[in-house]
């Protein structure tokens, strides 16, 4: 793809492999600051920032991936306040100023935004399509307003909210494949209030759809009193194409697992003044936090009806099977564990 990060000057290879990655990447060339902050340095003493020790990744494996730098007591406490901690944060390369982090109720910098949507300030103002969005939610003062995706939604026609949260193993593996999670949490189930679950006709444990205006997805039901009745949750980062991950094909996070991304859209009908005649931002707008950009994962608005009993017993949509990946073996394992404490699969 020739990205910078990964070429050279001529544009030729940078990094040999992923740990050579891991290992020499630097946020800014000569920042000494990189993926991992334990044992940098070409001898392996320095901490949090330094030059790129060739040893580092075989450090890591020798210390069970784990590495602690202790602060001096008087750095631990109060570090949005403490001016040593601050100028420490600062030489190790995690902040970029070292100004204390004061937690305002009015924002002036909100202001500014607004000010400029409203044509009440000097200099750049946003596109004009935007311009009613900034100026009603970037206030300098917090108020309450309902969900993005709640305004254009029917909520009688879709009554209940979809959350979607990882289970606490699974927020170890946001960009790896641990073997050992897939025999914790092989697939997923929506959990519904029984009450809920009850009147639309779904059994603990049976097979149904969740359905938003954007999609659909078959996926089975477990009851949970935990769940107030206006609520349905799932776990994230369980359902995978089949193939992916190397797994087999018809392995559980491909007929079972499922994922409510399906169900969430990126866009949203536009709200106030729309766009130039033709333009593409007309009657679209982002689907997200309009101050942070965050998508609008909490905010899907579903409803939920049993599966006939003649329908399949597995997840959809459903996917083709990826291919392997180009460097792999060709045949995926059929049986994968991972003894812990001894490092292999």
């Amino acid at each position: 793809m020739k990205l910078p990060a990964f070429t050279n000057a001529d544009g030729s290879r940078r990094f040999r492999d992923y740990p050579d990655f891991v290992v020499n990447w630097e946020t800014s060339p000569g920042s000494g600051v990189g993926f991992l902050t334990g044992w940098r340095g070409a001898d392996g003493s320095l901490s949090m920032k330094g030059p790129a020790n060739p040893r580092q990744w075989e450090m890591y494996a020798a210390n069970n991936c784990v590495h602690h730098t202790k602060l001096e007591p008087e750095l631990q406490y109060m570090r949005n306040w403490n001016g040593g901690y601050m100028r420490w944060a600062v030489d190790m390369g995690q902040r970029k100023f070292g100004n204390p982090l004061v937690i305002q109720i009015y924002s002036e910098v909100m202001q500014e935004f607004r000010l400029a949507a409203q044509g009440r300030r000097p200099g750049r103002r946003p596109p004009g399509h935007l311009r009613e969005r900034i100026e009603r939610y970037f206030t300098p003062l917090p108020f309450y307003y309902p969900p993005l995706e709640s305004q254009v939604v029917d909520a009688k026609e879709f009554p209940l909210t979809a959350v979607t949260q990882r289970p606490m193993a699974m927020y170890h593996s946001w960009d790896s494949q641990n073997a050992w999670l897939r025999q914790i949490h092989g697939h997923n189930y929506l959990f519904v209030n029984p009450g809920t679950a009850g009147a639309a006709g779904i059994v603990d444990g049976g097979w149904m759809w969740i359905e938003s205006p954007w999609g659909q997805v078959r996926c089975m039901a477990r009851y949970s009193e935990a769940v107030e009745p206006g609520t349905v949750w799932t776990w994230n980062a369980i359902g995978k194409a089949p193939g992916a991950w190397r797994l087999a094909p018809d392995a559980d996070e491909s007929r079972l697992g499922f994922l409510l991304n399906h169900l969430i859209t990126d866009e949203l009908p536009a709200r106030g003044p729309a766009g130039p005649a033709g333009s593409s931002t007309a009657a679209r707008i982002s689907n997200s936090d309009p101050i942070t950009g965050q998508a609008g994962w909490y905010d899907v608005r579903v409803r939920i009806r049993a599966a006939k009993p003649d329908e399949e017993a597995k997840t959809l949509p459903e996917f083709g099977t990826m291919p392997a990946v180009p460097g792999t073996q060709k045949r995926t394992p059929t049986w994968l564990a991972y003894f812990v404490g001894e490092g292999k699969a």
